[in-house]
């Protein structure tokens, strides 16, 4: 993949992790990983976590530190302890790679800001169907109001969850009891990204959709409707 300069810019994350293990398990190898920061934090669930099979996804193992992952796959990659995305120690490490695109898999909350977004192609996945499913937790948002899951692929702009729409999936609830938030989540935006990336490293044009931007995001979800989007996909689960 010479000419291409595919670079994984990762917060050390679960998220991040699976994407690396999905990747792999595609044949997928980046150019250069490039790890920030310091840690999002260990898994704390109440439900399944490992061993989870859906039809057609890969299944990662989310308990896996993603600089396990890296070493155990011999791919090189630099670390940068910067936690912004703006600090310059971290722009001028990720200049050195000279990507033509950036898969970002950062921390949550975190937005990509524009000295970032003027330089490179930003590529994220974003877990909920866009436009219509915009902002934070709206993977939830979307169980309750339809009934299913949906990932979208596109590349970031300054606003949050406006860029080109390049790809979007619906994909069905999860397994009854499975973990949502580190594992289900995870697992349908590396399904796309895989399909994403092959499509880019194949040079196919992607096609990209312009969003009209009509509609506020999506704020964190309460834990209460949280609660009634599990009891929705355990219930779901139990009548199947």
């Amino acid at each position: 993949m010479s000419a291409q300069r595919l670079v994984l810019l990762c917060g050390r994350t679960v998220r991040s992790s699976v994407y690396v293990q999905a990747l792999a398990n595609s044949n997928i190898v980046p150019d250069a990983v490039l790890v920030y920061g310091d840690g999002g934090g260990q898994i704390q669930s109440a439900r399944q976590v490992q061993g989870v099979t859906v039809d057609d996804l890969f299944t990662p193992d989310p308990c896996r530190e993603l600089v396990d992952c890296l070493d155990e796959l011999d791919w090189p990659y630099q670390v940068c302890f910067a936690q912004s995305l703006s600090d310059p120690a971290l722009l001028m490490m990720l200049e050195a790679l000279s990507p033509r695109l950036v898969v970002y898999s950062g921390y949550a909350g975190q937005l990509v800001p524009s000295e970032l977004l003027h330089r490179y192609s930003v590529l994220h996945v974003h877990s909920g169907w866009l436009p219509d499913y915009r902002g934070s937790t709206t993977l939830y948002y979307q169980i309750i109001e339809q009934g299913v899951c949906a990932a979208s692929a596109l590349l970031l702009d300054e606003r949050i969850d406006t860029g080109p729409i390049l790809a979007r999936k619906q994909y069905p609830l999860p397994p009854p009891r499975a973990d949502v938030d580190y594992l289900y989540d995870n697992m349908i935006r590396a399904d796309l990204l895989v399909s994403v990336l092959d499509q880019w490293l194949a040079g196919l044009p992607w096609n990209r959709m312009s969003q009209q931007v009509d509609s506020s995001p999506y704020f964190i979800i309460h834990p209460l409707l949280k609660h009634m989007a599990l009891l929705a996909i355990d219930k779901q689960g139990r009548s199947s």
